[in-house]
């Protein structure tokens, strides 16, 4: 399935599920990218980047030749829901330098919408949306 490493769709309604979170870990050779439809998720990195991923926002985190972060969910009164997936970078790419960008909500475009659905457009191209 390369370049798709993992589509992890994590949700639960109890917090017990998730408080524990992700605590300190590395990664190396990949790109996650975390999206994030109810709830919040505090990152940290060892590149000194600090955030939150809130209700519709999302992250992309390029690992390159390694970083070591944090991903630590927030306590939600209802379904806390998102999905994460890693993507294999290209072996020229592997070691290239970490970097992370968070994207707020606001920020992702939407196509106009048809039949009352847009689409959000969180990579690549839709209809003119990009």
């Amino acid at each position: 399935m390369d370049p798709f490493l993992l589509l992890d769709d994590f949700h639960s309604t109890d917090p017990r599920d998730y408080i524990l979170g992700f605590p300190w870990h590395p990664h190396r050779g990949i790109e996650t990218v975390t999206y994030m439809i109810r709830g919040s998720v505090d990152h940290g990195d060892s590149m000194g980047n600090v955030g939150t991923i809130g209700s519709g926002d999302v992250q992309w985190m390029t690992a390159g030749s390694g970083i070591i972060h944090q991903e630590m969910p927030r306590p939600y009164d209802g379904m806390m829901q998102g999905f994460q997936l890693w993507v294999n970078l290209p072996s020229s790419k592997k070691m290239m330098g970490p970097r992370y960008r968070g994207i707020t909500d606001r920020q992702i475009p939407i196509t106009t919408p048809s039949r009352g659905v847009g689409i959000r457009v969180i990579a690549g191209k839709a209809g003119r949306v990009e």
